[in-house]
């Protein structure tokens, strides 16, 4: 179905790709019956790529507001002590 044997995707690559593109499914690649790698469309790579992009964003953003409640955004004093202490 979606599970090729890495010699077989190496003589029929065009193929996979071609069978990605038009089912939008992921074909994936065995080396002595262990998963080794992923074939995608351009297109689903392109989406997961995107999607990797904004969770990255996301979790970035959820540093910095714990950064912030924790007191960890600059307002201490140099010496590491609260700037009101």
């Amino acid at each position: 179905r979606g599970v090729v044997p890495i010699s077989r995707a190496a003589s029929s690559l065009a193929a996979l790709i071609k069978r990605c593109r038009a089912q939008q499914q992921p074909v994936i690649v065995t080396q002595k019956g262990y998963p080794t790698g992923v074939i995608v469309s351009i297109e689903q790579f392109t989406l997961l790529r995107a999607l990797a992009d904004g969770r990255e964003l996301s979790f970035s953003a959820m540093g910095d507001d714990e950064d912030r409640e924790s007191g960890e955004d600059g307002e201490d004093g140099e010496d590491g002590e609260d700037a009101d202490a």
